[in-house]
Parts: C-alpha cells; sequence; structure tokens
C-alpha cells in the first residue's frame, strides 16, 4: 500500500534528538547533568569521538589504489565496520544541548534570482516555480547580508507574470507585519535574526541555525490568509475598488481587488482573518466595502477573474520557524581545545575519523558521563633507570612485547610522563613466525617484560619496560603495574555518525573547531 514518512516527522525527530540531551531537567533547568537518578537513567548521552590515527594507505586500506591520505575510504554502516572504527578510536567529548541547533539550508539573497514564494500545496503534481516538487526543497526563504532571514510571501506570480520576477531589492526590515513592496514585487515575512554567537558556531557555507523571534512569533496569526495570487484578471468589469469575503473553515478574511480599464490591475488582502486551513473567494460577490463583504449585504457585482488562496501555516508565519523553514537537520559543534582531560584528547598527533555515538558505558558498565575520556590502551614507563625507554616512541610506530606475543601500533607518546598510548587490531602487521589465528587474538600487552620497536631496514631500536610500580592516576588515566586501559567499554553505546577525512594535525596551541551536520 502506498505510504509517506513525512517532512514533519523529519523535523519532529531532529527536535526529540535534541530534547533528548536535556530532559529531564535539573532544579535550575540548565542542560547539564544533576545527581538525580532520573537524569542519568533518562537523559542520553552524546559524545564526540575521534580515531584513526594511522595513514589511509596503512593496514585494511594497503592494497586499495583508491584510498590515499587525500582521498579517505567511503565508511560503511556495518557491524564488521563498526567494530574497527572502535579498535582505533582515540578520544571521546561530551556534547551538550548547548553544541546543538537545528538548521535549515542557506540561501543567500542574491539579485536577479527568481525566488519561490511560499505555497502550501508544492507536489510532484503542482511543483514551484523553479521545479521543486515540496515545499522544503524550493527556495522560499533567503538570508540577507545582515543575517536577517525572510520568508518570501510573494514573488510576483499573476496572470501576467505565471512564472514571477526576479527579485532586485534585498529585504531588510524587521517589523513584525509583513514588508511592503520595495519596487521589485516581492513580499518578504521578517522570521528572526542569527546572533553572533550562533553565526561563530552554526554558520557554514551550506547550512544556518533556525531560531525564533519571540516578537514575530507573538504577532502571528494562525490560519490567516496573507496572500492572493491572481491567475485570470478578467475583461469588461467594471472600474472600482471591490471586496470579497473569503469563506472557509475560518473566519473574517477580505479580499481586495482594484479594476482599471476593465481588468483587475491589484490584488491584496484587506483582512486576513484567522483560523483557516481551506479558503475559497466569492467572487460572485464584489462588494463596495470590507463591512459590506464580512456581512455579505449591500449591492454587489461578479468579478469574471480567477484567483488562488494562499493560506499560512499552522500557527501563522514566524510562530514556528523550524516547522516552517524545514529544520530536519541538527548541526553539532564542538571544539577540541589543547590539551584537554589531561591529555584524554592528546596533542602532537593526528586523528582522520570522527563521529557521534550515543550512550556509551565505562568499564563497569554505567553510562559514562565525564566531559573527556580516552578510548586508548595506555603503558607508563619509568621516568628513568631500570625499563626507561631508550629513545623517544613515535606516533605510528609498531611495538611489540616478545615475550606475549602483543602487537600494537603507537597513536601518541608523551615525553615527560613517559606514557604511551596505543591500539590494536585485526590488521597490524604480524612476526612472520605468527599465524593468522594467533593475530586476530588481539593478544594484550601484560607483565613486566620489554615493550620495543624495530624500524625496517636498519636505523634505531627503542625498548622499554612498563613501570610495574605505577599504580595511580597519570596523564588523565590511572594505572595499574604499569597499564591503563581505555575509559569506554567496546562496542558500548551506539555508533550514530562516521565521517572519514584527510589527516587533522593536533598540537598544543591550537582549537579544532569540528561542525557536522545530522540529517533526519
Amino acid at each position: 500500500m502506498p505510504s509517506l514518512v513525512t517532512d514533519n516527522f523529519r523535523v519532529f525527530a531532529a527536535e526529540q534528538f535534541i530534547e533528548s540531551l536535556e530532559e529531564p531537567y535539573n532544579s535550575s533547568n540548565t542542560p547539564e547533568d544533576d545527581a538525580s537518578a532520573a537524569a542519568q537513567a533518562y537523559r542520553s548521552k552524546l559524545y564526540l569521538f575521534t580515531g584513526r590515527s594511522q595513514p589511509w594507505t596503512l593496514e585494511r586500506y594497503s592494497t586499495n589504489s583508491s584510498v590515499t591520505e587525500f582521498s579517505p575510504p567511503e565508511p560503511y554502516d556495518s557491524f564488521n565496520d563498526l567494530n574497527e572504527i572502535y579498535d582505533d578510536m582515540i578520544s571521546l567529548k561530551r556534547v551538550n544541548r548547548a553544541d546543538l541547533s537545528q538548521v535549515v539550508r542557506r540561501i543567500n539573497w542574491q539579485t536577479g534570482v527568481k525566488y519561490d514564494m511560499y505555497r502550501d500545496n508544492y507536489s510532484k503534481v503542482n511543483p514551484s516555480l523553479n521545479g521543486q516538487t515540496s515545499l522544503y526543497e524550493s527556495q522560499f526563504y533567503v538570508v540577507n547580508s545582515d543575517f536577517k532571514v525572510y520568508k518570501c510571501i510573494f514573488n510576483g506570480t499573476d496572470a501576467d507574470n505565471t512564472t514571477g520576477k526576479v527579485s532586485t531589492v534585498e529585504p531588510t526590515g524587521t517589523q513584525t507585519t509583513f514588508e511592503s513592496d520595495g519596487g521589485d514585487g516581492y513580499i518578504w515575512k521578517y522570521m528572526y535574526t542569527i546572533s553572533i554567537s550562533d553565526y561563530v558556531r552554526f554558520v557554514s557555507s551550506d547550512f544556518i541555525p533556525v531560531k525564533t523571534d519571540s516578537s514575530v512569533a507573538a504577532a502571528a496569526v494562525d490560519g490567516a490568509i496573507n496572500q492572493l495570487v491572481l491567475t485570470n484578471k478578467g475583461s469588461s468589469i467594471t472600474n472600482g475598488t471591490y471586496f470579497c469575503p473569503i469563506l472557509g473553515d475560518g473566519s473574517g478574511a477580505v479580499a481586495k481587488f482594484i479594476v482599471t480599464s476593465g481588468s483587475v490591475s491589484t490584488v491584496s488582502i484587506q483582512s486576513v482573518g484567522t483560523g483557516y486551513t481551506r479558503g475559497t473567494v466569492i467572487l460572485t460577490e464584489g462588494y463596495s466595502s470590507e463591512s459590506d463583504a464580512l456581512s455579505r449585504t449591500g449591492s454587489k457585482i461578479t468579478l469574471g477573474i480567477t484567483v488562488d488562496v494562499v493560506i499560512g501555516p499552522t500557527g501563522g508565519h514566524g510562530s514556528n520557524p523550524a516547522l516552517e523553514l524545514g529544520g530536519f537537520r541538527v548541526m553539532i559543534n564542538k571544539s577540541l581545545d589543547f590539551l584537554e582531560g589531561d591529555g584524554d584528547i592528546p596533542v602532537n598527533s593526528q586523528f582522520r575519523r570522527f563521529g557521534l555515538i550515543s550512550d556509551p558505558q565505562n568499564l563497569s558498565s554505567t553510562d559514562l558521563t565525564t566531559t573527556t575520556a580516552t578510548a586508548c590502551f595506555s603503558i607508563k614507563f619509568p621516568s628513568s633507570g631500570t625499563g626507561a625507554p631508550t629513545g623517544d616512541f613515535q606516533a605510528g610506530q609498531i611495538i611489540k612485547q616478545a615475550t606475549t606475543g602483543a602487537i600494537g601500533r603507537v597513536i601518541h607518546y608523551d615525553t615527560v610522563s613517559k606514557v604511551l598510548r596505543y591500539y590494536q587490531n585485526e590488521f597490524l602487521d604480524a612476526d612472520s613466525s605468527q599465524t593468522t589465528a594467533f593475530r586476530y587474538k588481539n593478544i594484550p600487552f601484560s607483565g613486566n617484560n620489554e615493550i620495543s620497536f624495530t624500524p625496517g631496514g636498519g636505523g634505531t631500536s627503542i625498548e622499554g619496560t612498563p613501570d610495574a610500580t605505577a599504580d595511580s592516576l597519570s596523564f588523565g588515566v590511572n594505572f595499574t603495574d604499569g597499564y591503563a586501559t581505555p575509559e569506554v567499554k567496546k562496542n558500548s553505546g551506539n555508533i550514530i555518525y562516521v565521517e572519514n577525512r584527510k589527516a587533522v594535525n593536533r598540537s598544543n596551541d591550537q582549537i579544532e573547531d569540528v561542525k557536522l551536520v545530522v540529517e533526519f
């Protein structure tokens, strides 16, 4: 049977996604965690994660000629691929409600462009003048040079201009009423202004945040008829000004027509009315005054014309911009600041993947709620003396523990704390003496056994022995006998967004500002 998931559902899903991060509220009505069991149990915990420290040309993609450092592979949505993402995950940072905004497409106002006007009936059988088959796909709103957002109420479409006119006058007003024709035949409705803070966080080349202006929303009229489109201006009509009632399931709307040279030259709304979801102009009742049209009494004439009625959205124009403009996308903006979390997000390192994970758990199988967390395995070496590394490990090097057969790849090495962070996965190179089955076990590093890096083709080897006395917090994680596990439980939570990209080089004097858009 034919079915349809409506655009309203997509907007609803976007709103629910945002709301999941802030409910239930605490007593201060802020989106931060409180100590209540309700907040911990019901509020979603969303984290931005980073991963893939190794170049794209290594391991899994080493034989794929189409994958390069400048051409990352396409991510796949499979359980196997998600497992790999967990393997080389580096860090997580909590995303809060303030880090999210519903966004819509960025349509900059430009002179000489024909914009679609707002209509409530765009479809496959009734496309917009630009050929779009739904309102949200059409170009019916713009953002001007001052980052004010406007909805196009009228674009000059009439019996003489069936495809509308080009816009030549930039909308600039902020009144809660409709902006009058500036000379190009367009009528605009001011919606809201993008603040400086929202501009910095949620404006990109493709998207703008969608917000509600309280004054505009308060002035909105539910079920108002704000525009008429003249499709036949008629002929041999007695010159004059006429008012026609608009009947439907609402009340109070009146159309105004000015007839010159026997044809309608001007059409407008005298009274917008309220409560309409359908309406028809009674063109057989052209009265000489608005009051006569409302009471439907007095002398009248028949206007031999045709006109389309355009009814505003539920709640009125500006009452719910997210629903009116199509806010079914959510932008997440999160910054990675220097050496956060005492090293949870290491500097002097690289990542090539980031994404979103919801409701991950810690190793105790309870919800992760910390601001930052490391997803790496860690080894702490002595700072000096027996067991201290004979050199500085470098990111990307493969480390081995001959005693156990463990193999890993270095993500980051801190030369001050002597903490080495690494990952293990099924794709790491193995000694020729090791069978594939042995390698797939991902044998953990353990014990007071030497760990080494041996360069291929000569060069200087590096050896070190874990600090068996390291049983405390260091570089953001707790060590036991020189070893520390990730703070996030592998395969816990749900990875809901993944993006592969070129390498991002982190340093201790920069901030990475990550913007990503999730579409529902």
